[in-house]
């Protein structure tokens, strides 16, 4: 009885968004242009931080050659095809976890849908990741690797990393009121994920025997499966395990995010 009630309320939460999706639409946009709207340069900063953090990240990893890969793909590469897809997790989950609070006007609103508003943190955060995406497929063309259709598999990677997102959002947003600790748990959990993930290290530099301990991280899905579609061009069917692994774990936390959200939604108001 209990699964079945989690799948109901699932279902339900998931026609919610589908019916508010102009909604959503509209005030992602406005989160968009508000993060940039007081600064002198405005949206241009959009394209100009990431791409200032893509130079400086070339930049080290090129002439310093703090390490190498042992393939012959440029160091530098590999390092930026594996981080992006971090970097966008990183952003969403910090952003998801505080929006309710942030959006804490919203929250005594008649009829307002609570639940679009992590979704809403998480799709600017989107915004910004695709044109993070489009420096580095700039930058893989300038070390001559072309495109191929197995960098459409990235679009993949990147919805399995927002379902994620959203599960896990919708549980550390509706924390967060009551117990504000959250945040910090979630830096500091991000940031052993950090080194936990493949981005500065390959998966084959460790004995076997480690490998369980890595492949409980669910970035190394995500991760892994930048780097595959990029770069080695591996088909996204490649890791049955691990892809199993990964939809049960975001199903879980997708059902536990709501669950949560709906029980602790109506005392929102009490303590905002």
């Amino acid at each position: 009885m209990a699964i079945k009630r989690f799948f109901i309320e699932g279902v339900d939460f998931i026609q919610q968004i589908f019916m508010n999706r102009r909604l959503i639409y509209e005030l992602t946009k406005r989160d968009f242009k508000t993060q940039y709207a007081n600064n002198l340069f405005g949206l241009s900063w959009a394209i100009v931080e990431p791409l200032a953090m893509m130079v400086i990240l070339w930049g080290v990893f090129t002439f310093l050659r703090a390490a190498k890969s042992s393939e012959e793909v440029p160091y530098s590469i590999y390092i930026l095809t594996g981080l992006i897809s971090y970097d966008f997790f990183n952003k969403s989950i910090n952003q998801g976890t505080r929006s309710i609070r942030t959006y804490s006007f919203l929250v005594k609103t008649v009829n307002f849908r609570l639940a679009v508003i992590p979704i809403i943190k998480i799709f600017s955060e989107l915004l910004i990741h695709f044109i993070v995406v489009g420096i580095v497929i700039i930058l893989l063309v300038v070390y001559h690797i072309f495109p191929s259709w197995y960098w459409f598999q990235f679009l993949y990677y990147l919805f399995a990393e927002v379902m994620l997102l959203i599960g896990v959002s919708w549980f550390t947003s509706s924390i967060l009121p009551f117990f504000p600790d959250i945040a910090y748990i979630i830096t500091i959990v991000m940031r052993m994920l950090f080194f936990m993930s493949p981005i500065f290290w390959r998966m084959d530099s460790f004995d076997a025997r480690y490998s369980a301990f890595f492949a409980v991280n669910p970035l190394l899905y995500t991760v892994t499966g930048y780097r595959d579609s990029f770069l080695y061009h591996v088909p996204l069917w490649h890791h049955p395990l691990l892809t199993i692994y990964f939809w049960g774990f975001t199903g879980l936390m997708f059902l536990l995010g709501v669950v949560v959200f709906r029980r602790l939604k109506p005392h929102f108001a009490d303590v905002i």
